[in-house]
């Protein structure tokens, strides 16, 4: 089977695609390995370092609460202390002897009033005030109030012990207040004010508090004109278990938002407070914003009610849209961390719930800015890969110039010596002098030039064999009087040896070569049929000589300037187009046998009495005189087709 045919390239080319194929495809394929590798591996650390600082983060996040959480709780639970304690004290002097001395100055300063009330005035020494009320079917008990004046220096105590405190008071049974600091009661309370309507009182008495727990009230209106507050509530009893009444540490709404604002959470997140049923009691402005609720409005300090008034809750947790789904868990679960929405924006809720009272602290942070320094080092991780693939894609760019460069170079270096050896080789085949190439620095090109130029010395040398053996051989012709003839076939010219006009008796002043039809009008009528045969046979049997014998005529002055009209010389060369001369025969061969010179010899004698003949017959007539010749011949050149190119033979004289 024939290999197929595999399309030229040049040598920059190939270079190219052999250097592309062995280099720059297996680089190419290592590195996007590589850069592949690195990548997925970079995606596995990046996740894993998101995954850890995640953690670390809501990990972070909840300690920050707890930490908040507790201190809150703490304070609380100092407060929760201090209201223990001074219902204790108050227990103690309201069982106290009747006798008990009451300093005279506290005496003077408790009187009567026209209302029917029993209160105290504001004096220089910073006591405290009193107010036994004018109610109905209750008696007031003089002598007791006097006893709880010295309640004062502990109620006192208790409000500078603690900066969220900011009045204490102790209420008894019978709705006789003794109150830190002073305050006028009477101006500002009815005379008719029952304290058993406040949540401060009943939430501590024995029918809501049967187990005697210090207790915390709802965000209630002071009736003392404080505004909306806490108050940690102590029942006190006799040791008879007799109700004596209740005392309180009271605890502004404002103190306690100061003290959630105040809480340090990371990444600029804020901290609400809520009760053990979800209702806010803290809310800051921020969150007020965030989850668009309306501030409540401040109590008037002059416009006092006369029965409890609970603070609105600004916030419940099951009722708004964002808690609402996570309100049961944070309301049954001590902590947790959380998801939410607001306004499209994810948000971290961590949550603790306080030992003491069951409130519950809950803290909102922006998962952007919880994890903004894990976006960063995502953000870094990413930039590093793209800075690698932009190198990569630097360091390819500037190896393809690099390696065209090198491509150009390699290419030249083969390229220029194979030209200059090329050009050699033409020179060589169209017989120039050539001089000797110079090294190449190649090898495999070396030895080319080498074997070019080894050529070129037996070409040299065989060229002046053959020149030597071709004068031999004319010396022979001359000798012999032989004539040798050249057709250039596809041209149709005929190179004839000069010998041949010698036979014919011309000048030997004839041309050397002359179209084929020029030289068919020398030959006599009756044979010419038969020398087209012989071409004929001599064009297509490839090889094989032919012979045939025919008259011939010395050309006649007429026929010398039909041919030089038709722009024939002596060399072969067409004046016009050069056709003749490019295409003529480079070389000669004698292409008689040996065995046919021995019929030659056997026939002159046959013909010589003919040839008599027709020279007698031409004399007489007065006609041109004819000369016989015997022809042989064969193609001795054929093109890559097959086509007879070249054909030459000897001309013999019969005598």
């Amino acid at each position: 089977m024939s290999e197929s045919k595999q399309p030229a390239v040049t040598i920059k080319k190939w270079v190219w695609r052999a250097l592309f194929t062995s280099t720059m495809i297996p680089l190419l394929l290592v590195e996007t390995a590589l850069v592949a590798v690195y990548f997925v591996s970079n995606d596995e650390i990046r996740d894993a370092n998101l995954n850890y600082l995640q953690s670390q983060s809501s990990s972070e996040l909840n300690l920050a609460m707890l930490r908040e959480a507790k201190s809150l709780s703490q304070q609380l639970e100092h407060v929760q202390n201090l209201s223990r304690g001074l219902g204790a004290q108050a227990g103690e002097l309201a069982m106290g002897d009747t006798g008990t001395g009451v300093a005279a100055h506290e005496v003077a300063r408790h009187a009567s009033q026209p209302s029917g009330v029993w209160a105290s005035q504001q004096t220089a020494d910073n006591q405290g005030s009193g107010f036994y009320p004018a109610l109905p079917g209750l008696e007031q008990d003089i002598s007791m109030a006097l006893r709880m004046t010295a309640v004062d220096p502990i109620m006192r105590s208790v409000v500078y012990s603690h900066s969220a405190v900011v009045q204490s008071f102790v209420t008894m049974a019978d709705c006789y207040v003794r109150l830190f600091p002073y305050v006028d009661l009477a101006s500002l309370v009815p005379a008719n004010h029952d304290c058993r309507d406040f949540s401060f009182f009943y939430l501590a008495a024995p029918e809501a508090n049967p187990s005697r727990n210090t207790i915390w009230t709802d965000i209630y209106e002071d009736p003392a004109g404080n505004g909306w507050m806490t108050s940690a509530v102590s029942p006190f009893y006799s040791e008879q278990g007799e109700f004596l009444g209740v005392a309180g540490v009271d605890m502004t709404l404002d103190v306690i938002v100061n003290q959630v604002l105040a809480m340090e959470l990371p990444w600029q997140g804020f901290a609400m407070l809520f009760d053990a049923d979800g209702r806010s009691l803290a809310v800051p402005r921020a969150g007020e914003q965030l989850l668009s609720l309306l501030p409540l409005d401040i109590p008037d300090a002059y416009d006092l009610q006369e029965e409890d008034v609970i603070r609105p809750a600004q916030l419940a947790l099951k009722g708004h849209d964002v808690f609402k789904r996570l309100a049961p868990r944070i309301l049954e679960q001590r902590r947790g961390l959380e998801s939410v929405n607001v306004a499209g924006a994810p948000y971290k809720v961590a949550w603790e719930r306080l030992p003491g009272n069951g409130w519950i602290m809950l803290s909102m942070v922006e998962e952007s800015a919880v994890f903004f320094r894990t976006a960063e080092i995502g953000r870094n991780f990413q930039l590093v890969g793209m800075a690698l693939v932009g190198g990569l894609i630097l360091f390819y760019f500037t190896f393809f110039i690099l390696m065209s460069w090198r491509t150009h170079h390699i290419s030249r270096r083969l390229s220029v010596p194979l030209a200059e050896l090329r050009e050699r080789l033409h020179r060589i085949g169209m017989g120039a002098d050539v001089e000797s190439a110079g090294g190449s620095g190649i090898v495999e090109l070396d030895d080319a030039n080498a074997t070019a130029e080894e050529m070129y010395q037996r070409l040299r040398q065989t060229q002046k064999e053959l020149q030597s053996s071709e004068r031999r051989l004319l010396d022979s012709l001359e000798a012999s009087g032989d004539s040798l003839w050249e057709m250039d076939i596809p041209e149709r010219i005929v190179r004839i040896h000069p010998n041949l006009w010698k036979m014919l008796g011309a000048s030997g002043h004839e041309p050397l070569a002359m179209r084929e039809m020029d030289f068919d009008r020398l030959i006599h009528p009756d044979d010419l049929e038969q020398v087209h045969v012989l071409r004929h046979q001599v064009i297509n049997t490839y090889g094989e000589s032919c012979e045939c014998q025919y008259r011939m005529r010395a050309p006649q002055e007429e026929d010398l300037q039909q041919i030089e009209a038709m722009g024939m010389n002596e060399a072969g060369m067409d004046a016009e187009a050069g056709k003749a001369g490019d295409n003529s025969l480079q070389q000669r061969s004698l292409m008689a046998d040996a065995d046919a010179d021995g019929v030659l010899e056997g026939d002159e004698r046959e013909l010589d009495e003919q040839e008599r003949g027709e020279k007698e017959d031409g004399a007489r007539e007065g006609a041109t005189q004819w000369v016989l010749l015997s022809s042989r011949g064969r193609v001795v050149s054929w093109d890559a087709e097959g086509n007879a190119l070249k054909a030459a033979g000897m001309h013999i004289r019969i005598r």
